[in-house]
């Protein structure tokens, strides 16, 4: 069954966007696959398979995880929904973008603690949280077979996901893990090198991206701008 996400993704004509998708191999508003980025001292096929979860997602950062729209709600009502919520929100920049670790994936992260991103993200997730399918017995399970903290159990059975409030890190995976591969640091230099753009990365709009079935590739229908004075 298709599943709807909220994700800041940058303007389609931007540094920040071309250099993802080019990191990644693969845009997301056309589905076409690109060029992977090729790396010093990494084998192109290592690369491309451990960016492949990466990959499928597309270059984001996630605001409201992946849901499937509960009975009785529709993908109209969730358009008109985020079209008004976002018709009162303000661009947030981030001046200085980094390549961190996040555990053992490489992330884009903001350089310092920013309470604004924070907020928006909380906002997406309890604001659109009624148009949201409890999940399936078989998601949470799968789910609960990660390492959660007892808090992180309780925002999963709340809100679906278990990295909302205060457990929330704004991020655009850039890897799978690579706790497992010789290719690590290499991985890490190519990343810093390659997102060292020089300009801000601004929060200008939430992409809604659509997952079409359980395992297809995820795909950006559209953005919707952020236009409060």
């Amino acid at each position: 069954m298709s599943r709807y996400a909220l994700y800041f993704a940058p303007k389609q004509q931007s540094k920040w966007w071309q250099a993802g998708c080019q990191w990644l191999g693969r845009d997301p508003t056309s589905q076409r696959s690109l060029e992977q980025i090729r790396l010093p001292n990494v084998i192109p096929k290592v690369l491309q398979r451990l960016t492949t979860d990466a990959r499928r997602y597309g270059f984001h950062a996630t605001l409201k995880a992946p849901f499937r729209l509960a009975e009785g709600h529709g993908l109209g009502e969730l358009e008109q929904s985020l079209a008004a919520f976002c018709r009162r929100q303000k661009p947030i920049e981030i001046p200085s973008p980094q390549v961190e670790w996040i555990g053992n994936f490489l992330a884009l992260r903001p350089g310092d603690k920013n309470s604004a991103i924070h907020q928006l993200a909380m906002q997406c997730v309890s604001h659109f949280d009624y148009l949201r399918a409890p999940l399936r017995p078989e998601e949470l399970a799968r789910r609960q077979q990660q390492q959660l903290s007892a808090r992180q159990l309780r925002l999963l059975q709340h809100w679906g996901y278990p990295y909302t409030a205060e457990e929330y890190r704004f991020h655009m995976t850039l890897t799978d893990a690579l706790n497992n591969t010789d290719a690590a640091e290499a991985i890490e230099r190519g990343a810093r090198q390659h997102f060292d753009i020089g300009e801000p990365l601004i929060i200008h709009s939430i992409a809604l991206f659509y997952e079409a079935a359980s395992g297809d590739d995820f795909q950006l229908l559209r953005h919707y701008a952020f236009n409060a004075d």
